[in-house]
């Protein structure tokens, strides 16, 4: 097995039931051995802890039918043992000091010297089944015969607690490497686990001991130091390349000599650790973890799903080494007792690896932020009081209840503002709750009417609420939101069938969608599908309305008109009436589209009329469009002025040239449209024309629509009359120009 980069190449393959099974016999051999070993110890049958009051030990448990069964009464202070050759062999408080943490490797040597004596003075009498003296703090002497071992039933209960929660790790580090085998991270992260299962089931041998610590367990302390910095190196490994690549390969190499030389240092005592012999050594890889993990978060900056599992890897490893060595390393260090007990120093560990497992794992880590933001808001909140406690207590000089009671109320007015502000700093765009952001959504809507503007607002909305890196609309059913890619994306249902958004990047890429988000706009395409539906229920009523009136126009109004064309005798009238005629119909055709209209399909309408009258004049009409004219909205008002002057336009050209030819030409220049009409035929030149009641319509025309109207003659070979119109011309898509359109059709 050679490691390549981030994957490990093997050419053995491991199923995931074997590597499980694995795994548990591995688990099960250990403790079978651990079992047996703790069965072989001699037996008293009762536990002591040291009594901080006085530093004496405190007889705390006696096993029932136990040789100290019926002879130590509970609650008796300890002194000395005085064996059947009566040697005393003083029961220091350094005796139930733990391994790891005496002071200096010349008080190790006294400490090991102490346990020597104990067990071989308990040991030879449990063989030769004579009794030993307890001396008692009150000078009292009682006599206590030891077995030789210790039943099952023996075994302090602590003992088998620790073997059943030592389970935890490896069954965590196989189904690990069960998801997402054969990869760096994985495989540090079982040798972790591993490493840890066996240095805990050493110290659960050690810390379930009655007096003396025996020779086999003294044997077993440099293995345990070593399996220690086993699981330190595999964790420093997973920073340097987990979840981005911080160091060369080669830098694994100088990490694995440094843990080697601390293990066989603990051994062979060369070089004694400033203020402490063992534990004080974890104090720099601490602190370079800590390093590490900046700059994990430093190169995850613009990849969310990396930022929140090196959030996950923070909280779960660097959260309890801080903790430790806060309240468990410095205090012995310094010479103090320590804030917390062995046990619960030990079980800080076991966060690391619940983290840790989400983190490569990567499972549902969009919910790992709020996760990790409230336990730190937790844990700030609670070393606040602790703190403030502490300082009253200790520089006041008062009971520990006034001094607590004034730890809370400071606290409380310290704590909520610091969350505030915490808040503010860290999750910036969550302090916008839903209901702040309604008024702002509700502005969006209000000028909502139709189903395209409502599909705009809403996403007009979205892009509010959580500023994606990039949003794609993509063509299926979506019924609900959902989350995809450990929160990277969001997706959204539109309004409309067949389509939905994906929205990447929450925050310019710098969170997750989290499962907050989904419920909020759920919430929000509630509304919003309310409200289009009743807009949608409110355009139809209208729009039947207005059909019915002008249905009423054209049956009533139209035919009048219709028939004054028959009945009018002059040209002049007859050509009126028929004019309002068609506005009318135009009026009536324009306002029963659906709104806003296109350019593209009212040129098709407009080069439909003209071809039919320019062939009807047997004139030759040339269209010409210059460049494209696509998905431009008109309003119905517009495009009725536009057909007036088109009208009026080809009817002078029609009537007062009796061209040959005809040129209609359509061009969008910015937002200008630009319409030309050209003839040839007895063309003349424009100044000499007197306005009649044609141009000066086109002329009031233009004015009203804010655009220019310009007549010129073109000299050569054939000359031409030329009329150009440019009318203001508002391109489509933008927000603003949906809400102009909107307004002009209101």
């Amino acid at each position: 097995m050679t490691l390549s980069g981030y994957n490990i190449n093997t050419s053995l393959t491991i199923s995931p039931i074997h590597s499980l099974v694995i795994a548990l016999l591995f688990t099960l051999l250990v403790q079978g051995a651990a079992i047996y070993l703790r069965m072989q110890q001699p037996w008293l049958g009762l536990q002591v802890s040291l009594a901080h009051s006085n530093g004496q030990l405190l007889v705390t448990t006696v096993t029932k039918q136990s040789p100290a069964d019926a002879n130590i009464p509970i609650g008796k202070f300890l002194l000395a043992v005085e064996t059947t050759s009566a040697t005393s062999i003083p029961l220091k408080p350094l005796i139930r000091t733990e391994p790891f943490s005496v002071p200096s490797y010349q008080m190790y040597a006294d400490y090991q010297t102490l346990h020597r004596a104990l067990y071989e003075a308990i040991h030879e009498a449990a063989h030769a089944q004579q009794a030993i003296k307890l001396v008692m703090h009150d000078g009292q002497r009682l006599k206590i015969t030891p077995l030789p071992k210790t039943p099952l039933s023996g075994i302090p209960s602590v003992f088998w607690w620790l073997l059943l929660s030592n389970l935890i790790a490896p069954l965590l580090g196989a189904i690990v490497w069960t998801y997402k085998p054969y990869t760096l991270e994985s495989a540090c992260l079982v040798l972790a686990c591993m490493s840890f299962f066996c240095f805990q089931t050493i110290f659960a041998l050690v810390i379930s001991r009655e007096l003396h610590i025996s020779p086999e367990f003294f044997a077993l302390l440099p293995v345990q130091a070593g399996l220690l910095n086993l699981f330190t190196l595999s964790l420093y490994i997973i920073l340097c390349y987990y979840p981005n690549r911080l160091m060369p390969m080669w830098a694994i190499y100088p990490g694995i000599a440094v843990a080697v030389l601390l293990s066989l240092n603990y051994q062979f005592h060369w070089l004694e650790i400033p203020l402490q012999a063992f534990l004080f050594q974890y104090v720099p890889i601490i602190l370079l973890g800590t390093w590490l993990m900046h700059c994990q978060w430093v190169a995850a900056k613009g990849n969310p799903v990396d930022r929140t599992t090196v959030l996950m890897l923070q909280l779960s490893a660097m959260l309890p080494c801080w903790l430790i060595m806060l309240l468990y390393i410095f205090p012995i260090a310094l010479g103090s007792t320590p804030f917390i007990h062995p046990i619960a120093n030990r079980l800080l560990l076991f966060f690391i690896f619940a983290g840790w497992v989400v983190g490569v794992l990567r499972f549902r880590l969009f919910d790992i932020e709020y996760w990790w933001f409230k336990s730190l808001l937790w844990l700030l909140g609670g070393s606040l009081v602790v703190i403030l406690d502490i300082l009253i207590a200790s520089f006041l000089k008062t009971s520990e209840m006034f001094a607590l009671g004034v730890a809370v109320t400071i606290a409380g007015f310290l704590y909520f503002p610091l969350r505030q502000w915490l808040l503010g700093k860290v999750l910036p765009s969550e302090q916008q709750g839903l209901q702040e952001f309604l008024p702002v959504f509700s502005s969006n809507m209000s000028d909502a009417i139709s189903k395209e503007t409502f599909e705009a607002r809403w996403l007009d909305s979205l892009n509010q609420r959580f500023q994606p890196l990039h949003v794609e609309v993509l063509q299926g059913e979506l019924a609900n939101t959902v989350l995809s890619d450990n929160g990277l994306h969001l997706q959204v249902p539109g309004l409309g069938l067949g389509h939905f958004y994906q929205l990447s990047g929450k925050n310019r890429a710098a969170r997750l969608f989290n499962q907050a988000d989904v419920k909020n706009t759920e919430s929000l395409l509630t509304v919003v599908r309310m409200a289009s539906h009743a807009s949608e229920v409110r355009q139809q009523v209208i729009i039947e309305e207005r059909q019915r009136i002008m249905r009423d126009l054209h049956d009533s109004v139209g035919s009048k008109l219709l028939t004054l064309t028959y009945k009018l005798t002059k040209p002049e009238e007859k050509e009126v009436a028929k004019q309002a005629l068609m506005t009318l119909r135009d009026t009536i055709r324009l306002a029963l589209k659906p709104c806003p209209l296109r350019l593209e399909d009212q040129l098709a309408d407009w080069r439909a009329e003209i071809t039919e009258r320019a062939e009807a004049s047997g004139v030759q009409l040339r269209w010409e469009q210059q460049g494209s004219l696509e998905n431009y909205p008109f309003t119905p008002q517009l495009a009725l002025e536009l057909t007036q002057l088109l009208r009026e336009a080809v009817s002078n050209a029609l009537k007062h040239a009796c061209p040959e030819h005809l040129i209609i030409g359509f061009k969008a220049q910015s937002n200008d449209l630009e319409i030309s009409i050209t003839n040839d035929g007895a063309v003349s030149n424009p100044a000499l024309w007197k306005a009649g009641t044609g141009l000066n319509t086109m002329t009031s025309r233009v004015k009203k629509l804010a655009g220019t109207l310009e007549f010129s003659l073109t000299t050569g070979s054939t000359p031409h009359n030329q009329v150009r119109m440019s009318i203001p011309f508002i391109p489509a898509n933008p927000a603003s120009t949906q809400r102009a359109l909107l307004h002009q059709q209101l």
